[in-house]
């Protein structure tokens, strides 16, 4: 019987980047709308849901493209759906900076939440891995 190593990304963590993305969202939000006003707040709001949503559709396609004995009419479906997804971000960001009322500097946070997310993840994957290693005297 192999043990399974205790550190591993398997298919929880982005279930776990999810959650931790919509709680951060959730608790920055108010903050920074206390702090800068509803103008930061929304835009914090909006950079998030756009960057989640930048992730939960490219978890779909893969999902869906990565699959043995797919036919070429999926791959081709899956295809549009992608330029639709992006077509549909340009023409956001476009009304977006058309806005009077965007704050640049609080979309830009909540368009990076989850790749700071991500990025915290992995130091806390790295230390946990460091942290046995030296308990166990592995080198």
């Amino acid at each position: 019987m192999v043990a399974a190593p205790p550190f591993e990304v398997d298919d929880r963590f982005l279930r776990q980047v999810y959650r931790l993305t919509a709680g951060l969202a959730l608790v920055a939000t108010p903050i920074l709308w206390a702090v800068y006003g509803l103008p930061a707040g929304l835009s914090f709001v909006i950079g998030s849901l756009f960057s989640l949503s930048a992730i939960l559709s490219l978890e779909f396609i893969i999902h869906r493209m990565v699959k043995p004995g797919s036919s070429s009419r999926t791959k081709r479906w899956l295809g549009f759906i992608t330029l639709g997804k992006y077509t549909i971000i340009f023409v956001g960001f476009y009304l977006l900076t058309k806005a009077d009322w965007l704050n640049v500097y609080t979309l830009a946070a909540g368009v990076g939440l989850v790749q700071v997310v991500i990025i915290l993840k992995a130091i806390v994957l790295m230390i946990g891995i460091l942290s046995k290693n030296s308990t166990t005297g592995t080198k």
